[in-house]
């Protein structure tokens, strides 16, 4: 028997359409309001969706280069290298070595487009060393700053899930490395000490002759 919202049943059949509605809207419109907890161990959206494969019209950029001093911030510029916009992001630190350990932690936005959350690994509960989304407008740009460990001087990479919408996303996607380092490397500094390094050895020879 086919059932229908007779004129005694209508408020029956509107709590059922709410419920359906409470169940359904979730799958369709992700996470507006950030990365759920869930998303911390692999970095995914939890939308069901599975990740693209392609490569991802959103880039991680690190404007100061592949060298930082130690317990110096690093800014990040997460953008579209397209006129594609992305909804949704992730965002943590790891040390080169260790994939599975975000580091770090991320400086409060000035950008009311990010938000931090703190990401346990191991058992530890981090400290704000991830950033998301605060809502699921359309994006081309999103500034964040992040801070080192302290001492830290290993080689961090900067790993990014980018939403484009609920079916369409990419998963850590990759800056570029960043080494942290005593003193930034020089290409003139580096020529002078090889020429600095010629005349001693000439001079050497000149000397033992």
């Amino acid at each position: 028997m086919m059932m229908s919202c007779q004129k005694s049943t209508v408020f029956t059949c509107a709590v059922a359409s709410a419920f359906l509605l409470i169940l359904v809207l979730p799958s369709i419109h992700g996470t507006p309001t950030g990365a759920p907890a869930a998303a911390c161990k692999d970095m995914t959206p939890q939308h069901g969706y599975t990740p693209q494969t392609s490569a991802s019209p959103f880039k991680t950029e690190i404007p100061v280069g592949e060298y930082v001093l130690m317990d110096d911030p690093v800014k990040l510029e997460l953008r579209s290298s397209s006129a594609d916009t992305f909804k949704g992001f992730l965002v943590m630190a790891f040390d080169i070595d260790n994939d599975s350990k975000p580091i770090g932690t991320f400086k409060t936005p000035v950008d009311d487009q990010a938000q931090l959350m703190s990401c346990p690994s191991d058992d530890v509960e981090g400290t704000l060393n991830a950033a998301t989304h605060t809502s699921n407008s359309t994006k081309s740009l999103v500034n964040l700053e992040w801070q080192p460990p302290l001492y830290y001087m290993g080689i961090a990479v900067f790993r990014t899930t980018y939403v484009k919408d609920a079916m369409t996303y990419w998963t850590k996607t990759e800056s570029i490395t960043v080494s942290f380092v005593m003193e930034i490397p020089n290409s003139a500094t580096s020529l002078s000490s090889v020429w600095a390094g010629l005349v001693a050895v000439s001079l050497l020879a000149f000397l033992m002759r």
